[in-house]
């Protein structure tokens, strides 16, 4: 699994259980293509540019791995998470597969906390995500995480 383009982490907050897990409920299911949701701030939600990735991050779990499919910011304002970006989920845990069981964010990471906020972070900010760099910097920075999560991953398929 090529990676070498995830440079994003999103903490996404469901109101209960597991958000973006039924493939049948996702507009188009057979390609996994959905709604990734901000809570109105349009300047983040514009950061990732398309092609990019992201890692969703849930209950200290990476739930996801998507890719930005356009850069466009839409509108919904029925909703309390009012802006999307639409996003195909590139890697996901298999149907039936208990995320539970889904490796803890630190085996991932490398750190116990990740910002919690619902907003992406740019991996690659070493003023933002301090601990994250500090971690990787002797294991191949930001390349050999992205190769370290994709063997993770991997084993999980």
């Amino acid at each position: 699994m090529d990676l070498s383009k995830l440079k994003w982490v999103k903490n996404v907050k469901p109101a209960q259980g597991w958000a973006y897990d039924k493939i049948n409920e996702m507009p188009i299911p057979e390609a996994k293509i959905f709604r990734l949701h901000w809570r109105n701030d349009k300047d983040n939600a514009q950061k990732p540019q398309k092609g990019d990735l992201i890692a969703l991050v849930q209950l200290a779990k990476v739930t996801h791995i998507v890719e930005l499919l356009d850069d466009t910011v839409y509108e919904n304002t029925e909703k309390d998470w009012g802006i999307y970006r639409v996003i195909k989920a590139i890697w996901m845990p298999p149907e039936k597969f208990d995320w539970v069981n889904l490796p803890h964010q630190k085996d991932i990471f490398g750190v116990e906390d990740l910002p919690p906020d619902g907003s992406v972070h740019d991996l690659s900010r070493t003023d933002r995500m301090y601990q994250f760099n500090q971690y990787w910097k002797d294991l191949g920075g930001l390349q050999g995480f992205q190769e370290h999560l994709s063997k993770l991953l991997t084993k999980i398929l």
